[in-house]
C-alpha cells in the first residue's frame, strides 16, 4: 500500500505543476494561437483534475495504512495526523477541492468572486510541494524530490512569477516585445 502512496505521491505532484503551469498559459493567452481558448481549457481542466485524482488516492491510501478508525475528523482537521507534513498536504487538498467546487458553480458566482477563490490554487500548489519535501526527507527520498523539483515544479513556479509581472517588466526582460 506504501507503494501506491508514493507513485500516486509522484503523479500528483508532476500533473499539479503541469496543471499549474497550463493554467497561466490559459489564464494569459499565451498558447491561444497555437491550441485555440478552449483547447488550452479543457487541457489544463484534465491535467488538474487528473492531480486531484491522484492526490486523493495518495490521502486514502494513507488512511487505509493507519491501522485505527479514522472519521470525518481525520479526514478534514489538517493537524489530526499530528505532522506539519501531512497538515500541509491535507490543507492543499482542501483548497484545491474548494478551487475545483467553485469552478463547478462559476455560472452563479460573480467574475471577481470566483477568481479570488480561483486564485487559491497558487496557495495550495505551495502546500503541496512542502507536503512533497517533508514527506521525501521523512522517507529518505529528497534526492528523488530535486529531480522532480526541477523538472515540474521549476518551471511551474516561474510561469507563475510571470503570470503576476507586468507587461512592462516582462518586455524589459525581452519575454514580450514592446507594441509601438
Amino acid at each position: 500500500m506504501h507503494e501506491v502512496a508514493a507513485l500516486s505521491a509522484r503523479l500528483s505532484f508532476a500533473f499539479l505543476c503541469l496543471g499549474l503551469s497550463w493554467g497561466v498559459f490559459t489564464s494569459t493567452g499565451w498558447l491561444e494561437r497555437l491550441t485555440g481558448r478552449q483547447a488550452t481549457r479543457s487541457s489544463h481542466q484534465v491535467l488538474v483534475t487528473t492531480a486531484l485524482a491522484f492526490g486523493m488516492l495518495h490521502a486514502l491510501a494513507f488512511l487505509l495504512m493507519w491501522d485505527r478508525p479514522f472519521s470525518l475528523a481525520a479526514l478534514t482537521i489538517p493537524m489530526w495526523f499530528g505532522g506539519w507534513g501531512e497538515a500541509a498536504g491535507v490543507a492543499g487538498l482542501e483548497l484545491m477541492l474548494a478551487v475545483l467546487v467553485s469552478t463547478g458553480l462559476q455560472r452563479f458566482l460573480r467574475y471577481r468572486r470566483w477568481l479570488a477563490v480561483h486564485r487559491l490554487a497558487y496557495p495550495a500548489v505551495a502546500l503541496c510541494v512542502a507536503h512533497a519535501f517533508v514527506g521525501a526527507w521523512v522517507d529518505g527520498h529528497l534526492a528523488g524530490l530535486w529531480l522532480a523539483g526541477l523538472l515540474f515544479a521549476v518551471p511551474a513556479a516561474l510561469t507563475a512569477v510571470l503570470r503576476f509581472l507586468s507587461p512592462g517588466v516582462l518586455a524589459g526582460l525581452g519575454l514580450l516585445e514592446a507594441r509601438r
